[in-house]
């Protein structure tokens, strides 16, 4: 049975291989982690690649599986998560944005995207749990989204497993940034995830807020912050003063931080 007060969660997702990645340390810790959070009624996740003008929700019965990506082997594009969506917690979830003050629209054609499914079907390969996205903002504004987690933090008292899903280091589209099989992990993102990792951990929001200014190489950890945005939002959801534990870190093609935390 699901706790009274579920914990929130941020993953990094990596490429949309990972699934397919056999022994690669992310993909074996994502497999583990859906037993740590066994009869949860739904999940709410807030995937880096659905990016709008204003936060929105899927409302869909079924959503499709999104292949958002290109250049990669035709197998991928055949891979499908059948998980059912639910109208009920979308629009429970919008009200709960709308109630803070924010605008929430409902979308009801949108699937998931990789940033949903590639951990999904790795923590929850039966595709039994119901699933919904909750976008992040195109403005990409920490503190708004530290205030959309916390508009809908009272999910965790409903069953409901709110997950972010995005890159503790992701520097992709930093053109000065080496990323591939064998490349070293540079000093500037080990210093960077050490530096969130200690900060999560006294729940610190308002560092974490001010990221841009305060983190070491936070202009090539996230060179484009979009896979930040939903770790904002998981800590957020947690309510202020929220602590980080490392669930999992690892590195992957070098630069790429696949850290994990819980939240509570």
């Amino acid at each position: 049975m699901a706790p009274a007060i579920l914990p929130t969660v941020f993953v990094s997702h990596g490429a949309p291989t990972l699934p397919l990645e056999q022994g690669e340390p992310a993909r074996e810790f994502l497999t583990t982690l859906g037993g740590r959070y066994t009869g949860v009624r739904a999940v709410l996740c807030v995937s880096a690649h659905w990016n709008t003008p204003r936060p929105a929700v899927n409302l869909a019965e079924y959503p499709q599986t999104i292949h958002d990506f290109w250049g990669f082997p035709s197998d991928l594009y055949r891979i499908t998560y059948p998980a059912p969506g639910s109208e009920e917690l979308a629009t429970r979830a919008a009200d709960l944005v709308e109630s803070a003050g924010l605008p929430c629209d409902r979308d009801p054609g949108r699937g998931l995207d990789h940033g949903t499914w590639v951990p999904l079907m790795l923590m929850y390969p039966e595709a039994g749990v119901p699933v919904v996205q909750l976008s992040i903002q195109g403005h990409l504004d920490p503190g708004r989204h530290l205030a959309l987690g916390e508009a809908i933090a009272p999910l965790r008292k409903e069953g409901v497993l709110i997950l972010g899903s995005g890159g503790a280091v992701h520097p992709l589209g930093d053109p000065t940034v080496s990323l591939g099989p064998g490349v070293p992990t540079s000093d500037w993102a080990i210093a960077f995830n050490d530096w969130l990792t200690r900060v999560l951990a006294t729940g610190d929001t308002k560092s974490l807020a001010a990221y841009r200014s305060l983190a070491p190489a936070a202009e090539h950890a996230q060179h484009y912050p979009d896979h930040f945005m939903p770790l904002l939002v998981a800590c957020g959801a947690a309510g202020k003063r929220s602590t980080g534990t490392v669930l999992h870190q690892s590195w992957y093609w070098g630069n790429l931080g696949m850290g994990a935390w819980e939240f509570r």
